[in-house]
């Protein structure tokens, strides 16, 4: 008796904690089984950053090492604390100075706080959709959008200089049936053209001396 209870002590007190990998994950259910050893464990709940009114959702993948805490030793009880790295899932980075997340399509969000650079890289054919049904305030000195094509469905306002170097084109109406209502002098270095009829170098019809006025330009 006194042998069998030993045995049965030191059984529990090996499986207070226990280092395995994921053999099995259900999503639906937020389980997985972690083999430990010649040990296959029950479908057990892992440990989330956060799982109240604020909550997270990061699986963990089949593989991935962690730790199986059992209370008493019960490992029908236990839980999974995920997040050590292994051999097969090593760590992404070895500096310091960088938090990162590295997902599996190759995707990867970095902040380097020594160089405060936050950087977010999307593998071919990732998209971006950020709603906020308020407002979207940014403050900087200077924004680059390097795309082949940004659409703005709205009205947009320009409150300071407005300045392009690939030309203008445009359609619609601004009001009074004109495409464009510019309030200010408008200068250019050039000709401007109107129905085909050059501001610059136009003839008139009808030129007469004195005071007549003349035909139309030309």
């Amino acid at each position: 008796m006194v042998a069998a209870s030993f045995a049965e002590q030191s059984r529990l007190l090996l499986n207070l904690i226990r280092l395995g990998t994921i053999a099995e994950v259900d999503h639906g259910g937020t389980r997985c089984r972690v083999r430990s050893g010649q040990l296959l464990t029950a479908w057990l709940p892992w440990v989330t950053l956060r799982a109240g009114t604020t909550c997270t959702w990061s699986p963990p993948t089949v593989g991935e090492q962690g730790l199986l805490l059992a209370p008493g030793g019960d490992l029908a009880a236990a839980i999974v604390l995920l997040g050590i790295n292994s051999d097969a899932h090593p760590a992404p980075s070895d500096d310091p100075d960088v938090t990162t997340t590295h997902y599996p399509d190759g995707a990867v969000t970095s902040y380097d706080h020594a160089a405060h650079a936050l950087s977010v890289t999307l593998p071919a054919g990732g998209t971006v959709d950020l709603t906020a049904p308020g407002s979207v305030t940014v403050h900087s000195p200077s924004i680059t959008l390097d795309a082949e094509q940004t659409t703005c469905t709205g009205q947009m306002l320009v409150q300071g200089l407005f300045t392009y170097q690939a030309g203008m084109a445009g359609s619609g109406s601004a009001g009074r049936g004109a495409a464009a209502v510019i309030q200010g002098t408008v200068e250019t270095t050039n000709d401007v053209i109107a129905n085909g009829i050059s501001l610059t170098g136009h003839t008139h019809t009808g030129v007469r001396a004195g005071g007549e006025s003349s035909g139309g330009p030309q």
